[in-house]
């Protein structure tokens, strides 16, 4: 064993790498010389159709339609959103401008 792969005596983990290797040195040699295999990737062909691929891609949030129990002008949800609700008529609205409307009891049911 040479200087610079001696293992320091603190190092259980190395020492008993090092004496595992040493103790299946000849098993270690016959496996080396052999051959792995892997299986290549299954290629999958979908055709000539090219994809086409776009600059700009739209998300769009998750809505709600509500109705208000009172009318609501120029109230603030989030920052920098104000919303006019009238009482009577549906409005398709964000999910979480309708969770703040029913947690402070807004939406008529």
């Amino acid at each position: 064993m040479s200087a610079s792969s001696r293992k320091s005596p603190r190092d259980a983990t190395g020492r008993a790498a090092v004496e595992l290797a040493e103790l299946h040195a000849e098993e270690i040699a016959a496996n080396a010389s052999r051959i792995s295999t892997m299986t290549p990737p299954t290629v999958v062909d979908y055709g000539d159709d090219e994809l086409e691929l776009s600059d700009t891609v739209e998300v769009s949030a998750a809505t709600k339609r509500l109705r208000v129990n009172t009318d609501l002008e120029n109230i603030t949800i989030g920052q920098g959103t104000d919303y006019t609700f009238l009482r009577g008529q549906t409005y398709t609205v964000p999910i979480n401008v309708w969770n703040r409307l029913e947690e402070i009891g807004f939406v008529y049911h």
